[in-house]
């Protein structure tokens, strides 16, 4: 675990075991502090309300008991974002994933994050931290 800051970014990584990492990442974009959350080639983007409804789903889980369920959701425009922890073959993953909803499809788009269980209490002080820094900022 490593942060620094920058005149207009400021970044926490979270390190894997599969040797990837979880950016988090502060930056303006058009005068406003958004949430840039990373990993490989994808990135998730979240204004200050949005971190702040993040913030609050991320922190309700109980880091004793990764129970398998969906733990909240928000709406980040007209997308839906679902957190939840969730199981693939055996291997429990705390996500961020888009969700779909139309007429011809009902389910998880492409957009999404996924961490290993034993990292949410890592991404717990993370968020605590960068929201810390935005009410610092104004």
């Amino acid at each position: 675990m490593f942060y620094f800051f920058m005149s207009t970014y400021m970044i926490h990584k979270i390190q894997t075991s599969e040797g990837t990492s979880v950016t988090l990442e502060v930056k303006d974009q058009k005068g406003e502090h958004c949430l840039y959350i990373s990993k490989g080639g994808l990135s998730l983007i979240f204004n200050q309300q949005q971190t702040n409804q993040l913030n609050t789903i991320v922190q309700s889980i109980d880091t004793a008991k990764y129970i398998l369920k969906e733990y909240g959701s928000f709406k980040k425009w007209s997308e839906l974002f679902k957190i939840s922890i969730s199981a693939f073959r055996g291997i429990k993953s705390f996500q961020i994933r888009e969700w779909i909803q139309s007429a011809n499809y009902s389910g998880f788009g492409k957009q999404g994050i996924s961490l290993p269980t034993y990292k949410i209490k890592e991404l717990q002080m993370h968020l605590a931290m960068i929201l810390e820094e935005f009410d610092k900022q104004g």
